[in-house]
């Protein structure tokens, strides 16, 4: 007698199953909205969420701390101070400025896709929170993966979105399953795919899509700052600008694309890179005390060990001088040499002769830059630093202290915010 193998119906497949036949039930009612409707309510959602006494916000801020390796005092300035930035207004300008075409012509209309597929990535809630809402701007419904990271933001989300439509909130759907899990090749199934996430899972879903689905991908972006030679007469500036990246370098414990991770001193003095690093210490250690950091992974511990121990060694022989905080190093190299970046409130500065030098650095790292907070230039210089930085793909530039609160309309990774999601028909 032959052995017979059972196989049980996947469980997390069959969820998926339901939540798609859910917002596909959930679609003719959110496309029967006209774009201004869909506008509106995304608005009130969002006006919801960064109202100055937001409850959802402060939920979130419970909820996340909760399950997150961050620490309460962090989570909390971080949301408030990202979300606080996001102007309603401003998306709903930018949907009209991108859908312009559309809007002005009688020949073209907007197509949605059944659904979108939203691989959340990371463990930040703020892109959770828009990749959620673009889709139902353009009438698609959404089923949302979340990420292992991040566990509470779609759920209130969900509810945000409930409490001003029903109808959309009913288009949008949220599930946790590992990448082994059948769901998640059953999610890959989507007209629109929309992933967040490093190189390898990004190449690794690109290869799994078939030509006619639509992939919106985010890989692995990193920021940087940029102090200047007027720094070294501008003390106050100076003051100013270390307290704004400090700010920038514990925001989420250094972990998003927008944390700086390295901070490059351009033709600046021996003595007056010494003294940024040194009150670069001094800021980080004063935010330790309503921020700390939150606690190391063994692979992150050892990470920062070892590089401690190298910048040890380089600091007796005077190649580079360490300041190492209660929850922060900083380490002050004597060269521009590129070395590991163990993040984590692990930062490092280097020094540059000029901005030629720096553009030449950079270069390597063309279409991975993303923001660039800089300050100390004339502003002939700084005009010349931007376009050489554009012109290797950085896509945001900023002040310190605001690297990790962009305005809610600025191009990720260079790309429009809501165009590249949009399916469009034309009549003749």
């Amino acid at each position: 007698m032959s052995d017979i193998k059972i196989q049980w119906p996947d469980e997390m497949a069959e969820q998926l199953r339901v939540a798609k036949g859910r917002i596909n039930l959930a679609g003719p009612a959110l496309r029967a909205m006209t774009l201004e409707e869909r506008l509106r309510t995304i608005r009130l959602v969002l006006e919801d969420w960064t109202a100055a006494d937001s409850a959802w916000r402060r939920e979130l801020a419970t909820t996340f701390g909760s399950d997150s390796p961050f620490e309460t005092g962090t989570v909390r300035e971080g949301l408030d101070a990202a979300l606080r930035a996001w102007n309603p207004e401003a998306l709903v300008s930018c949907a009209m400025r991108e859908l312009a075409p559309v809007l002005d012509s009688p020949s073209l209309s907007l197509s949605p896709f059944a659904w979108t597929a939203v691989l959340a990535g990371g463990g930040i809630p703020m892109p959770t929170l828009l990749s959620g809402l673009l889709p139902l701007i353009l009438g698609s419904p959404v089923l949302m993966r979340e990420a292992s990271g991040d566990r509470a933001t779609a759920s209130l989300l969900k509810r945000s979105l409930d409490a001003r439509s029903p109808e959309m909130s009913a288009a949008f759907e949220h599930l946790f399953f590992t990448k082994e899990d059948v769901a998640f090749t059953e999610m890959l199934d989507a007209p629109c795919v929309v992933a967040t996430g490093s190189d390898e899972t990004i190449r690794s879903i690109s290869t799994r899509l078939q030509p006619h689905q639509r992939f919106v991908a985010y890989g692995h972006q990193f920021s940087v700052g940029i102090l200047g030679p007027r720094l070294a007469a501008e003390h106050d500036a100076l003051r100013r600008g270390i307290t704004g990246f400090a700010l920038d370098i514990a925001r989420w414990d250094q972990t998003g694309c927008l944390s700086p991770v390295i901070l490059y001193l351009v033709g600046l003095d021996p003595a007056t890179n010494l003294t940024i690093a040194g009150l670069l210490a001094e800021a980080l250690e004063e935010l330790h005390v309503s921020m700390p950091r939150g606690p190391l992974s063994v692979r992150v511990g050892a990470s920062h060990a070892n590089e401690i121990a190298e910048a040890r060694m380089r600091q007796a022989n005077e190649r580079a001088s360490l300041f190492e905080g209660t929850d922060s190093v900083v380490v002050l190299e004597m060269s521009s040499e590129p070395r590991p970046a163990p993040l984590h409130r692990f930062i490092r500065l280097l020094p540059v002769a000029d901005i030629d030098t720096l553009g030449e650095s950079l270069a390597a790292f063309a279409g991975q830059l993303s923001t660039v907070a800089s300050i100390g230039f004339p502003e002939t210089e700084s005009q010349r630093l931007r376009a050489i930085l554009a012109n290797i793909g950085v896509s945001r530039f900023s002040q310190p202290g605001r690297l990790q609160t962009p305005p809610i309309d600025w191009p990720h990774d260079g790309m429009p915010l809501l165009s590249p999601l949009a399916r469009f028909t034309q009549s003749d």
